[in-house]
């Protein structure tokens, strides 16, 4: 399966965040039989604040992801099991030889990003009438906006900028690329600029294909199956008297810009029609209203940098949500969903500090198990794998000796990812909502999981470095009478022999509870 995943604003790439570390610890969608379905990902951030520090952060574990990633599978697309199993591509990667885009992430905006609002609408060429209309569309703080920083919280400017939209070449070669069965899907928030803007422009874009002579497949995009996240208000900012953006118009931008969705994106059937109106075929909307710790009131020009939220990490479940619902669920003729699906997440209490155990059975049965395994391998490879080099599971061929510390391969992932992964987790516990899956005090296995401890008593061991040590070595032996890793990608071997070990440690030490 492979999805177009539109990131628009800073929420876009906050939401990405959470996401990526979640298919780093190996979630997949599964199907209707409950089988792991592999998948390719080509995120497509849409922001014109390139230095927004959510972004490049983002963007760098995009970077990491990607290369871990092909040195463990290659440019494998059928891997169906493990850590970093799903695909991550950027669009150049699925295009032809010879293609003109840049290997990036990032949707090229450099001719909105490099010029003031004023500038980018022609002002000074308006004729009087038009200049007093664009006046009073737009205030002078608007019009003097130099949107390398965004929108600022302003969708009226996103609106008029991002139709730009349809005519980049990025766009043009992800329409010509797209085929039938891939799927769609937008995540941006509803109470700012560029966000709020830029979500039904993409979604216009990709309906109106039929309207657009540079498309080859018209018809397979404009009839896309498409999902989307809306983010309604989930944190709070210091308030600033010089700033434009403010706590206090959340919510009537929220209410605004929801009435505009459902006039002309994602309503129901209107009277008298056979087909419903709505364009998307899956809604997710999500908020949040326990007060978060403001953030400081940055518009754009200092970096915009938030802490992780838990509503980022259950809005990457949206996107994985999606992914499992059935294709004749998302039906869509001429350019309409014929039965929309509508969602929220509800927590089901209204707690501040939460753990893995607080999620509902959808969720955990689809997450918690991989972040769990995924978390007890860093733990692992953080503080104990360099003592085992050279003993049981690390002798079996390919041998991983210590000039593997040295390789690109094992620097990403401990130096550079296993460092972002820290510094997420460490957000979400000082956040508000609390998010506190693992206590990151300790290098303990068995006291890492926040609120679930292994069972022990007669005949059951602890769960440790020795025990992990046992399993691997166990599992090397099975490996080398059954698939020995005859490329001799030791990469794959060490990932690989860590996923099952911990897949059967959880197993039998939690019995079931993760």
């Amino acid at each position: 399966m492979r999805l177009f995943l539109f990131l628009v604003g800073g929420t876009g790439s906050r939401v990405l965040r959470p996401l990526l570390m979640q298919l780093a610890a190996g979630v997949l969608p599964v199907d209707e039989m409950g089988r792991r379905v592999p998948l390719e990902i080509v995120p497509v951030i849409v922001d014109p604040h390139s230095a927004n520090e959510d972004l490049k952060r983002t963007e760098n574990l995009l970077r990491w992801y990607k290369q871990i990633r092909r040195s463990v599978y290659g440019d494998a697309a059928d891997v169906v099991k493990g850590f970093f199993a799903a695909k991550v591509s950027t669009l150049a990667d699925i295009l032809p030889p010879g293609s003109a885009l840049s290997n990036s992430f990032l949707f090229n905006m450099g001719s909105i990003a490099s010029k003031r609002f004023h500038d980018f609408i022609a002002y000074d060429t308006l004729d009087t009438a038009n200049q007093a209309l664009a006046s009073m569309l737009f205030s002078e703080d608007q019009l003097e906006t130099k949107m390398d920083i965004g929108f600022v919280g302003c969708p009226n400017i996103g609106s008029v900028a991002l139709n730009r939209f349809k005519d980049s070449e990025e766009f043009k070669q992800f329409s010509n690329i797209f085929q039938r069965q891939d799927r769609v899907f937008v995540v941006s928030s509803i109470f700012g600029g560029t966000g709020a803007a830029g979500y039904p422009i993409i979604v216009k874009n990709i309906r109106n294909a039929a309207n657009n002579a540079n498309i080859n497949n018209r018809g397979d995009l404009r009839d896309a199956k498409i999902g989307a996240l809306t983010v309604l208000p989930y944190f709070n900012v210091q308030q600033d008297e010089n700033s434009p953006i403010s706590r206090a118009d959340f919510i009537s931008k929220t209410k605004s810009a929801l009435y505009y969705y459902h006039d002309n994106l994602t309503g129901l059937r209107l009277q008298g029609e056979d087909l419903p109106m709505s364009k998307v075929n899956a809604c997710y909307y999500l908020g949040d209203e326990v007060p978060s710790i403001p953030y400081y009131n940055d518009p754009g020009a200092e970096g915009q940098r938030n802490d992780a939220h838990v509503v980022e990490y259950v809005g990457a479940l949206s996107i994985l949500d999606f992914l499992q619902i059935p294709d004749d669920q998302l039906q869509t003729v001429d350019g309409r969903a014929l039965n929309p699906i509508y969602k929220e997440y509800g927590l089901g209490n209204d707690k501040t500090e939460l753990s893995l155990k607080d999620f509902g059975l959808p969720t955990r049965a689809l997450v918690n198990r991989q972040m769990v395994k995924f978390h007890l391998a860093y733990m692992y490879l953080t503080h104990q794998f360099k003592s085992d080099i050279g003993r049981g599971y690390t002798e079996d061929k390919p041998e991983i000796s210590r000039s593997f510390l040295s390789t690109s391969f094992y620097s990403m992932l401990t130096a550079d990812f296993f460092v972002a992964y820290l510094q997420w987790l460490k957000e979400l516990r000082g956040n508000q909502r609390s998010f506190m899956p693992f206590m990151l005090d300790t290098d303990k296995l068995a006291d890492a999981l926040n609120g679930i401890t292994p069972k022990t008593g007669f005949l059951k061991s602890a769960i440790d470095y020795k025990a992990m040590l046992a399993m691997l070595n166990r599992l090397s032996q099975q490996a080398l009478k059954n698939r020995a890793y005859n490329d001799g990608n030791v990469a794959r071997k060490l990932l690989e022999l860590l996923d099952e070990a911990l897949e059967k440690l959880i197993d039998d030490k939690y019995n079931g509870v993760v």
